[in-house]
């Protein structure tokens, strides 16, 4: 089992691990100098670093990336989400990246002396195609999920903890392929989902961001909790978007956040979105501000909840990841 989950009055043993996913926050500036500025304007070094894979063309970790998480001075745990590019989850399946999976696999046992979180195809919700023959069906998600685990734990050096991360949004919850998503507990380590405050009417707090109810859907964190109890959850991106709507309530949305996550004691992980609008090389990027250093108040009140004590990482709560 993926870190001691506590019960009801057994204080957690490793806390909850603090991350990023930090892209520059300008154009010139370099996804290490973004990272080194995030911690920074965080207050405190982060736990986990996320990165974002495309594609069959390019190993990953890349060497700036082995470089950031375990430089000097550093010791943290990589993030890697990888979605296939030009390619249907069934070609995967049926082995279609083979080649380049058993690369990838030497590679990522080669780079790592630690372990790593992974996660394929994030937010997959968003690309299923139920139609039959579409190669995007929940069934061919499945076997592509399952067929990458396998090939990568083929590796004798793999040290992947691997992450299912949905959207996690009653939209996709009421789909009627929605259960059919879920690949199997021997190739799920930990569940993820993706939450953002854009409307403080919605999710004024860090309670209701964390479960977003409808309906007769639960919220993702009561879902999961019910229907995998063993399973560590993790928010693999989250962020309060800076704007006129949100600025009015930022102040005591982090005021009452650490309280607030005491309430989910199976959320192991917390990943920050950091943008500010731009994506890599200065192109507009959907997601709008969500960086912590975007005016002063936003600054202060971000650093409190990052300082609050209840991150925490140590050594031996690293053992327990996988």
């Amino acid at each position: 089992m993926a870190l001691c989950l506590p019960g009801a009055g057994v204080p957690n043993e490793c806390n909850v691990l603090f991350g990023v996913a930090a892209a520059p926050l300008r154009a010139e500036q370099t996804p290490a100098q973004a990272l080194a500025q995030f911690q920074t304007d965080a207050g405190r070094k982060v736990d986990v670093a996320h990165f974002y894979e495309l594609g069959q063309e390019q190993l990953f970790p890349s060497p700036a990336e082995i470089g950031m998480v375990s430089g000097p001075g550093e010791s943290i745990i990589p993030f890697h989400n990888w979605r296939p590019d030009g390619l249907t989850w069934r070609q995967v399946a049926d082995g279609a990246a083979d080649a380049y999976l058993h690369q990838l696999a030497q590679h990522l046992g080669e780079s790592y002396s630690q372990p790593y979180f992974l996660s394929l195809n994030a937010e997959f919700e968003r690309f299923v195609d139920p139609a039959p023959g579409s190669g995007q069906t929940p069934a061919d998600f499945r076997d592509f999920f399952t067929h990458v685990v396998h090939v990568l734990r083929s590796d004798p050096n793999d040290k992947s903890i691997i992450v299912l991360n949905y959207a996690g949004t009653a939209k996709w919850a009421k789909q009627p392929w929605f259960e059919d998503l879920f690949p199997g507990r021997d190739v799920v380590d930990w569940i993820a989902q993706d939450p953002y405050m854009f409307n403080p009417a919605a999710t004024p707090t860090m309670s209701a961001l964390i479960n977003q109810p409808s309906g007769s859907w639960p919220g993702f964190y009561a879902w999961a909790a019910a229907k995998y109890p063993d399973v560590p959850q993790m928010l693999a991106e989250w962020g309060v978007e800076n704007s006129v709507l949100t600025a009015p309530y930022i102040d005591s949305f982090y005021a009452t956040a650490a309280q607030d996550m005491a309430k989910f004691p199976k959320l192991r992980a917390l990943v920050y979105w950091n943008r500010s609008g731009l994506h890599d090389g200065g192109r507009d990027w959907t997601i709008d501000d969500t960086a912590i250093n975007a005016n002063p108040d936003v600054n202060k009140a971000f650093r409190k909840f990052a300082n609050n004590g209840y991150f925490f990482s140590s050594p031996s709560c690293r053992d327990k990841l996988r």
